[in-house]
């Protein structure tokens, strides 16, 4: 039988094993909270009359030192960009009326150089005196930008997705054309309920498109305007 004083060796040796330390660990994408995706935000604390002081809010990610947020103005495509939150909230002041576009980057002094992002959501910001919002701008999915992509007799399918803040009714206008995916669509492309339409194209031609939403209560936006190429 094993003695006292090398029984007690033993456990302490596989204690130690069992609570070694591997190291570092790569940092994990924060979880988002608040504001709600594809919603409105209207809880924010009223600067003046354009502007609007918003809470931020994230998860505490594993491994992480600090975080990357980033806010972009859907329509203007201005950018707001804060590092270095050590905290997993932030107060960034908006400007009303303007939907948003947000995601947190987790950031570590372990491994400068993986950042993994969290997903990212969508909301709108209401004016003073707004009761109804205007919808999101179209996310156009597929074809991807800049994308090559061959015909089927002549058609290709073209997906894109809506979303509106109040939950109206949508309906959508598909510009497609060679010049600038503005010009003015034919009929079959106007006042459509589905979010796709196989369109008729032409080999060996680069194409643009985007998509104008309208909902129920005559709110609008438009997508940014993507290109891809047909081939043979």
């Amino acid at each position: 039988m094993l003695n006292s004083r090398l029984l007690t060796l033993i456990v302490l040796i596989i204690a130690s094993s069992c609570s070694k330390d591997d190291g570092p660990k790569n940092p994990v994408s924060a979880q988002l909270i608040f504001p709600n995706n594809g919603e409105n935000c209207n809880t924010g604390t009223s600067i003046n009359s354009t502007q609007t002081a918003v809470e931020f809010s994230w998860n505490a990610a594993a491994n992480v030192t600090n975080y990357f947020l980033e806010i972009t103005n859907i329509e203007t495509n201005k950018k707001i960009k804060r590092a270095g939150i050590v905290q997993t909230s932030a107060v960034i002041n908006l400007d009303k009326g303007y939907a948003y576009s947000w995601f947190v980057t987790s950031t570590s002094e372990e491994f400068p150089t993986e950042r993994p992002v969290s997903d990212t959501w969508r909301f709108y910001l209401q004016g003073d005196g707004e009761t109804n919002s205007a919808p999101f701008t179209a996310q156009l999915i597929t074809p991807d930008p800049g994308k090559s992509i061959q015909l089927t007799d002549g058609k290709f399918n073209l997906v894109w997705s809506g979303e509106d803040p109040d939950g109206d009714s949508m309906t959508y206008t598909l510009y497609v054309d060679t010049v600038d995916g503005l010009q003015t669509p034919p009929e079959n492309q106007i006042n459509l309920s589905a979010s796709n339409l196989n369109v008729q194209l032409n080999p060996n031609t680069i194409y643009y498109w985007s998509v104008f939403t309208e909902d129920t209560k005559g709110n609008n936006s438009h997508s940014q305007v993507q290109t891809f190429r047909v081939i043979e």
